[in-house]
């Protein structure tokens, strides 16, 4: 799970969160479906052999019975699977929450939903793209062509592995020329019981991570995530947080029947200490006033530019629909 989309907070909100903490269930993942329509070598869903799923009307039931328990309903990040096979769901799912996040694969149309950030898969130049996902010649120029949009909220997820790490600096030269807001880049955790095939170790990943913070003095914000979680994930205090992760204390996941998750959507399969996935850290900036305080800041200040600049994007032939 990557960036997390302010678009929908208040000022109030920030504030709120800023004097008493973010509440137990204010972030998580709903997976939308088991299904998708590529088979990417590093995807932890696939491995988590789901073969059913809730009706819409199954799901709507279960908001509004958490309705009824006081459930914070702020942040929700709409997994998969591929989510947008179930748009229907997802539409009507993100008006119960105050922010949502759609991770998508990109290889179908983004809907004209102005009110999400959209969190696009592509985990490196085309070459390297087709080493991770296996997908059809054409794949990558169509994604492509769907995500540069300037009338929605687009960010690039970018799953940091043995295979593609080459690519990183050319990743940002190639798509910061487009009208997506930026990448994010994370690490891959492994399975239970996986070696190094697709796993960069510690030292491999702090000397990445290094590389990322010295690329931001020439591409700014356009690499997401904040310095603050970088360091966060580097080896020292990486270590010590995935070893007491406290997403659990302030999240929640649900598998695509509705069942809890645990500890988070990678399941009970994932090497937790070898933890790659910005979640742990994220939820370590969200538990911890200091560092709480200074990284909404920076949410409220990308709401305030994301605000102002919709205002001046072009009407798409969408809207005029």
């Amino acid at each position: 799970m990557s960036s997390y989309s302010a678009n929908t907070w208040t000022v109030s909100d920030y504030l709120k969160v800023g004097l008493k903490g973010m509440p137990q269930g204010c972030l998580g993942g709903i997976d939308v479906t088991y299904r998708c329509n590529l088979t990417c070598r590093h995807c932890y869903f696939m491995k988590q052999n789901h073969h059913h799923e809730l009706s819409v009307t199954e799901w709507l039931a279960r908001f509004e019975a958490l309705k009824k328990q006081n459930f914070p309903f702020m942040i929700c990040g709409w997994i998969g699977g591929e989510p947008l096979l179930r748009k229907e769901l997802v539409e009507q799912g993100k008006r119960y929450f105050k922010s949502n996040v759609v991770f998508t694969n990109g290889t179908i149309d983004l809907p004209y939903w102005p009110d999400v950030t959209f969190s696009v898969s592509i985990h490196g130049t085309e070459h390297y793209y087709y080493e991770m996902t296996g997908a059809k010649p054409g794949t990558y120029q169509r994604i492509k062509k769907n995500v540069d949009r300037v009338d929605l909220d687009v960010v690039l997820a970018f799953c940091v592995t043995r295979l593609n790490y080459y690519c990183i600096e050319d990743m940002l030269e190639e798509w910061s020329k487009t009208a997506v807001k930026g990448i994010v880049f994370e690490f891959y955790t492994p399975m239970k019981g996986e070696g190094e095939g697709l796993w960069l170790n510690w030292e491999e990943r702090d000397r990445i991570i290094d590389k990322l913070l010295a690329l931001k003095e020439k591409y700014g914000r356009f690499i997401y995530v904040s310095d603050r979680v970088y360091r966060l994930m580097k080896s020292g205090p990486a270590q010590r947080i995935t070893n007491n992760c406290p997403f659990p204390k302030i999240g929640f996941s649900y598998d695509p029947m509705g069942n809890p998750k645990f500890p988070c959507q990678l399941g009970p399969m994932a090497d937790c200490s070898r933890c790659g996935c910005i979640l742990p850290f994220y939820s370590t900036l969200l538990t911890h006033r200091s560092l709480l305080i200074p990284e909404f800041a920076n949410s409220a200040y990308r709401t305030f530019v994301q605000a102002f600049t919709t205002r001046a994007r072009p009407v798409s032939v969408q809207q005029l629909h």
